[in-house]
């Protein structure tokens, strides 16, 4: 599983605005992510999903699951979020 720096960044990019705007909602808890990622990024979903799981732990996204919308575009986008 080999994942480019510069996704992992997206990736933690996306991972702390989920975590500003959970906080700016006032959520307790965000339980499900949704995400598009194109089909030409480099980011593997299962890294993808470990990061967020490590990262989570103790946040606002401890075990909240994430539903990947597959793209033709090189792209990965925040598309909307469930909370609590």
């Amino acid at each position: 599983m080999r994942c480019m720096m510069h996704e992992m960044h997206l990736v933690k990019d996306i991972f702390e605005d989920l975590l500003r705007l959970g906080k700016e909602q006032k959520a307790k808890k965000i339980t499900r992510v949704y995400l598009r990622m194109g089909e030409f990024t480099e980011i593997n979903g299962d890294i993808l999903n470990f990061f967020f799981e490590e990262k989570a732990k103790g946040t606002l996204l401890e075990g909240a699951r994430i539903e990947i919308e597959k793209s033709p575009a090189r792209e990965l986008r925040l598309l909307s979020f469930d909370c609590e």
